[in-house]
């Protein structure tokens, strides 16, 4: 039996500049995440982001309890201080964490309840999971990038099985499988234009070989769909003289 408490941040992109950033002392105003009262001294603490993202991002262990600071940016302020937070790397978006635990949607910090702080403990802190159908992406980093989600590549990849979704070829046979090398995960819809965090399905990506997704960004400002580089491709075989 242990305390497990929930730190909070509605701000996506103040949360993930922050965890990029090594979580520098930025001082109350503009700090990101807050802790609930009843934190204390060896409780362990999960840093959750609200809003659009939704999803636990990190964890750390209190090692303090509730002090007034007495020098610098927290002077007269009150403050608990953790160890070093860790970053998840696969955020546990919140929607996955009540399916598992039965624990509700965090809409502010919070202590978990002792009945169920063991099993959102070990889920959060990435229990294997059997399947992965969707992840959080979209989150803009500190270099302006946007996150994209290694198990939802890696699926989508599996799924494909070595094979191009545009041409049709089967890499798995070139190069003594090496050919696989050349096989990108696509996102149907966007990234770029989008302004939030979005929910990517596994359904959202397909597997392409480079060159089709040259094709597709050929034109930089509207990519093609697949059903496009299809007809593409089929038209530019049929001019082929026969054998």
């Amino acid at each position: 039996m242990f305390d497990l408490f929930i730190s909070y941040e509605s701000n996506s992109r103040r949360a993930i500049s922050q965890l990029e950033g090594g979580w520098k002392d930025l001082g109350p105003d503009d700090s990101a995440f807050w802790s609930c009262d009843s934190a204390r001294k060896g409780g362990k603490v999960l840093f959750f982001v609200g809003g659009k993202l939704n999803a636990f991002v990190g964890y750390a262990t209190y090692t303090s309890n509730w002090t007034i600071g007495r020098s610098g940016l927290w002077k007269d302020e009150e403050i608990i201080y953790c160890t070093i937070p860790k970053r998840f790397s696969e955020f546990v978006s919140a929607s996955d964490m009540k399916k598992e635990t039965g624990l509700a949607i965090p809409r502010d910090a919070l202590q978990v309840p002792n009945n169920l702080a063991s099993k959102v403990w070990r889920t959060a802190r990435g229990l294997p999971s059997t399947v992965v159908d969707k992840r959080m992406e979209g989150m803009v980093t500190e270099s302006k990038s946007k996150y994209r989600n290694p198990a939802l590549r890696s699926v989508a990849l599996a799924k494909a099985d070595g094979r191009c979704e545009g041409c049709g070829k089967n890499y798995r046979r070139v190069a003594g499988g090496k050919g696989q090398k050349c096989l990108v995960v696509h996102h149907k819809k966007q990234l770029k234009d989008i302004d939030q965090p979005v929910e990517t399905r596994v359904s959202d990506l397909a597997v392409v070989c480079a060159n089709c997704h040259m094709i597709i960004h050929a034109n930089r400002e509207k990519a093609l769909t697949l059903a496009q580089l299809r007809r593409l491709l089929k038209r530019r075989k049929s001019l082929l003289p026969r054998s």
